[in-house]
């Protein structure tokens, strides 16, 4: 008999063989397929296609090729899990093309020309003690690198003594730290409903699963996660209170209160992941702030130098300290004294408050491009934040109009991503409005996503994007 989940390939736009590739994937996330199935000899579904075997034979390959089918001699071709994408595709080195905006990117403006790099490059060209960096090993960091980051978190109200800091090779480093010093593998990780997509890879490399919590216009919310606290037993939860990533929900004071509340009933630790705190204006407390017996802070200094300088601190409740360390020394052993020498060069430099505030003013000044020109009522956005998170409509999918709009030279991020679980797909798509190189640049990318949107989606079938 002919399967059902062949019909899809005659709906489906685009060349054969990718639309038999594209049913096939389709089928394996409703169910109609599972891994581990036979798929039908090409000839038998050439003759139901009303292709020839040759077209039939290029989709078998093509599948083998990526890893979603495998050949047995003598039995046929068998499905495997399928390999989700784990970050936008320009994540993964491809040479851009000149023409293309690619505004799946989140870091400050680009980095050549950042507007605070005229400020930024002193602190980078002042000599360096070279020998005492090159014989240093010290697995959370220099103490006097540990007492600057210790100085600029206590500009935000986090109390950190150095010996409770550690140097990190990024934030993302950091979140792949707290999963591994916090949980062992098969354990429960709490976070929001839409968590980042490098939350999302660490915890599935390590064995962790997460466990979504429903989020409002303020992030968690705390109902919510008093029930996921007592139906789980999870005891780590990992969060964004400022400018959430994609959705740009901050909390307001009360909310952090009450979070923290929640989470110190049900004995939960809590992983602040606070990369985005500095550009608030004025800048709310930190959880770290609030509870600092019980919360993690990870912060870095990608989202205001660049994503080139891989350097970020970890403010650790004391009796954790010995658990991080070990999970320091097994996965980088340190970060790089160097970069670390750099970093807090520029963090203790009289100029770091010129640099903080022309990110905000650069980043208040493309929010309000989006303003002008995104219709407000799809968009969810903050004056601070590097992002919005556009709410589609028209019929489109998040993934038929990240391919529509890549097509037309402009790289978004479908928030399928974010998602911790499927059971609310989000037809939305995150753009970075600071990935463009300047203000100009921005317009003419928003003007062509907004001419998309009011086109309509395609009235095909449309398999998920490769982003």
């Amino acid at each position: 008999m002919r399967p059902g989940w062949t019909e899809a390939v005659a709906r489906t736009a685009g060349p054969r063989y990718r639309a038999i590739v594209g049913a096939v994937e389709i089928a394996l996330r409703t169910g109609a397929l599972r891994p581990g199935d036979r798929l039908p000899p090409q000839r038998d579904l050439a003759a139901w296609l009303a292709l020839n075997i040759g077209t039939v034979g290029r989709a078998y390959a093509e599948m083998q090729a990526t890893g979603l089918a495998r050949g047995e001699v003598g039995r046929g071709t068998f499905l495997n899990p399928m390999q989700e994408p784990d970050g936008p595709s320009s994540l993964r080195g491809q040479s851009p093309r000149r023409t293309f905006i690619d505004l799946s990117h989140n870091f400050p403006a680009h980095a050549m020309r950042h507007p605070a790099l005229e400020l930024i490059r002193p602190e980078f060209e002042g000599a360096c003690d070279i020998g005492t960096l090159l014989a240093s090993q010290v697995d959370i960091g220099l103490p006097a690198h540990r007492l600057i980051a210790a100085r600029w978190l206590g500009r935000f109200g986090i109390a950190a003594e150095p010996d409770a800091v550690l140097i990190t090779c990024g934030g993302q480093h950091g979140l792949l730290l707290a999963l591994m010093a916090l949980t062992r593998p098969g354990d429960a990780v709490l976070a929001e409903e839409l968590a980042f997509y490098g939350l999302k890879s660490a915890a599935g490399m390590l064995g962790r699963a997460l466990v979504g919590v429903r989020m409002d216009r303020e992030g968690i919310v705390p109902d919510y996660l008093d029930v996921v606290c007592r139906r789980t037993g999870a005891k780590v939860l990992v969060c964004t209170p400022t400018l959430h990533n994609p959705t740009t929900a901050t909390m307001s004071d009360d909310r952090r209160r009450q979070v923290a509340d929640v989470c110190a009933r049900h004995d939960v630790l809590i992983v602040e992941d606070d990369v985005y705190g500095f550009l608030g204006d004025p800048p709310l407390r930190p959880l770290a702030a609030l509870a600092p017996d019980r919360v993690v802070h990870i912060s870095s200094l990608s989202k205001l130098a660049g994503p080139g300088l891989r350097i970020g601190f970890l403010r650790v409740p004391r009796p954790l300290i010995d658990a991080f360390g070990i999970a320091m020394r097994a996965s980088t052993l340190m970060a790089s004294p160097f970069t670390a020498d750099w970093a807090t060069r520029l963090l203790a430099s009289p100029r770091i408050d010129r640099i903080v505030a022309a990110m905000r003013a650069e980043t208040q000044a493309r929010q309000a491009l989006v303003a002008a020109l995104l219709p407000a009522q799809a968009v969810m956005a903050h004056p601070n934040a590097y992002y919005v998170c556009l709410k589609l409509r028209n019929g489109w999918s998040a993934e038929a109009y990240t391919q529509a709009a890549e097509a037309r030279g402009v790289g978004v991020t479908p928030l399928s991503l974010f998602e911790v679980s499927s059971t609310h797909p989000s037809d939305a798509v995150r753009i970075c409005v600071n990935a463009a190189p300047d203000r100009e640049t921005l317009r003419g990318a928003l003007e062509t996503l907004t001419t998309l949107l009011d086109s309509g989606g395609p009235p095909t079938v449309r398999f998920r994007a490769a982003v």
